[in-house]
């Protein structure tokens, strides 16, 4: 599957899968994987689903059922740990929602019932003030619980935690982009994804046949590029007229984009968050990154243009053996940068696994994950770019970017 972003025959922006002739099977993204404007309501993802809603208060289970009846729900509300463990266990039930501290038995009991009759089903657990005397949040957790809501809460809070708690048991983020049956003419081709973050990476390269340095979390080199810096396929990188010779330089890069809330994320377990890969072309402006300092990242990478995306994502499933994709940047047709993933000090898994232990990434963030080193060693920095001149990034599985410098 070649995801892609355009601009169809209607002049609209849509997602879609790549088809010959010019053409485009269209995706639905009601999860919100790639843009949140294309997040669907609460109504089109609960309508129909059979739920389980427990809560010995009588007020808070009627509550809860009616909220979620009003948006296409079925709800069986139950007063205690036993009928909710017998209405999980009859079966048929898409969703949980239940309070920690009931009768017979606690929410760690529900949350285990749930999952013993499927290992993906939603679930989310409510407590009153974070009261939780048998750890039933600790333990659930720890179990892959994603969805908690503390008393006392609004209704769009419920509706918040509950569509969590569905996007947490997708297999994999790109399983959550849906095919339409709708075709459209591809027009236009835009970057892949409307970037939440943009993160950079610095220095994320061993020279081939070097030991990979032990470079500890706190020294990992992080800059932040602005999301205005993005530009389609076939754009032009504007030359900055602020200084008579911004010295402009291009890498390609490998980029992540993230499909679903990362945080505290294992490594073994960051394949799930990717929703694929696609092309980045790190530009900067190494005027404003001499060696006087420590690097000023975002002044060099961030004027507008400076960051060409696409032309398509690939899901990691169908990305060629990782360790052998290779890297290239090429400049008028001359090969400049070169390199594969074996190579990379971090991988994408273990960046994405440090990443998300500093900072939360919402679906749409994209990290560049740095580029290889110069093919001619001793030309650092390379001669700068100037315009008219093309620069193409190729990815192994993923394919060709190519830009103009104006």
């Amino acid at each position: 599957m070649r995801i892609l972003r355009f601009r169809g025959e209607d002049n609209r922006v849509h997602l879609g899968t790549e088809k010959e002739g010019g053409r485009a099977s269209l995706l639905a993204d009601p999860h919100g994987v790639l843009d949140r404007c294309h997040l669907s309501e609460p109504v089109e993802l609960l309508h129909g689903l059979n739920a389980v809603v427990a809560d010995d208060d009588d007020n808070m289970r009627r509550m809860m059922a009616t909220v979620l009846t009003r948006f296409g729900c079925r709800c069986v509300a139950c007063r205690d740990g036993a009928e909710a463990i017998d209405a999980i266990h009859a079966g048929g039930v898409d969703l949980v929602v239940s309070d920690i501290r009931m009768p017979f038995h606690d929410g760690y009991e529900i949350f285990a019932a749930a999952r013993r009759m499927r290992d993906d089903l939603p679930v989310v657990l409510v407590t009153g003030f974070g009261y939780d005397p048998s750890h039933s949040l600790i333990r659930a957790s720890r179990e892959g619980l994603a969805a908690v809501l503390y008393k006392p809460f609004a209704p769009a809070e419920l509706l918040q935690e509950v569509m969590r708690a569905l996007r947490s048991t997708l297999r994999s983020a790109s399983d959550a982009l849906l095919p339409t049956g709708e075709f459209r003419d591809v027009c236009a081709m835009l970057a892949p994804v409307r970037p939440a973050n943009l993160i950079g990476i610095g220095r994320n390269w061993r020279q081939p046949g070097e030991m990979p340095p032990d470079i500890p979390l706190e020294d990992l080199e992080v800059f932040v590029k602005p999301t205005g810096s993005v530009l389609d396929p076939g754009g032009t990188i504007r030359i900055p007229t602020i200084t008579e010779d911004p010295h402009l330089h291009a890498e390609a890069e490998l980029a992540i984009v993230i499909g679903l809330d990362t945080a505290n994320v294992p490594r073994e377990q960051c394949a799930r968050h990717i929703v694929g890969y696609t092309i980045g072309i790190d530009v900067t402006a190494l005027h404003f990154q001499d060696a006087s300092g420590p690097p000023r990242w975002m002044r060099g990478k961030g004027f507008d243009t400076f960051c060409p995306l696409g032309p398509v994502i690939i899901p990691p499933a169908e990305m060629p053996p990782m360790l052998d994709v290779e890297i290239r940047t090429c400049i008028n047709g001359g090969v400049t940068r070169r390199g594969r993933i074996r190579d990379m000090i971090r991988g994408p898994e273990a960046l994405v696994a440090d990443l998300s232990r500093h900072c939360t990434l919402p679906p749409g963030s994209v990290i560049l994950t740095g580029g290889p080193p110069l093919v001619a060693l001793g030309q650092d920095p390379p001669p700068p770019l100037r315009s008219g001149d093309e620069v193409v990034a190729e990815i192994d599985g993923i394919g060709r970017l190519s830009v103009r410098v104006g």
